[in-house]
């Protein structure tokens, strides 16, 4: 069983300077992405492996996750793909080469992107993620080879579930 969770970064400032990558979560942002990874430790779910988007907003929320899950931040992987824009093709390509022995994997990036692999890579998942929303999907493989409708829905976390 691999476990595949999504996470939309949180809520950012508004593009000021004209450079969307530098963008930084501004309070809300950091406080919605810590409910949700904390969500997540109160559930019991560990992650073998944090991949983010290289955008700062991206990797700010990862680092929230990385610190309340106890996961070392150094140990985050950056991969500019995820900022870049991708398909659920590309995003499977990669996860294709990940070691069989790591069960859980919480990839960190942006809309549109984010929702269309959760949309994609599960069976009938139908929304978009807002900020700080986060999908676990749950696949019946040994490997990290992931087809197209295959995933289970195991949990969608979103900040406004707690207010």
């Amino acid at each position: 069983m691999k476990r595949l969770i999504l996470v939309r970064h949180g809520k950012a400032d508004q593009e000021k300077s004209g450079n969307d990558f530098e963008r930084s979560l501004i309070k809300k942002g950091k406080k919605d992405s810590k409910l949700i990874a904390n969500v997540l430790v109160k559930n019991n779910i560990k992650a073998d492996l944090l991949v983010s988007s290289d955008a700062h907003r991206a990797l700010e929320t990862a680092k929230i996750f990385a610190e309340e899950m106890q996961y070392d931040t150094a140990e985050i992987q950056q991969e500019h793909f995820l900022y870049e824009g991708y398909t659920t093709g590309q995003l499977a390509d990669f996860l294709s080469n990940l070691d069989s022995k790591i069960e859980t994997v919480i990839i960190f990036g942006h809309n549109p992107f984010i929702s269309q692999s959760g949309i994609r890579l599960s069976k009938n998942f139908h929304q978009s993620f807002p900020t700080a929303g986060c999908l676990g999907l749950k696949f019946d493989v040994k490997e990290w080879h992931l087809e197209p409708g295959s995933g289970d829905i195991d949990f969608f976390e979103f900040p406004k579930k707690y207010l």
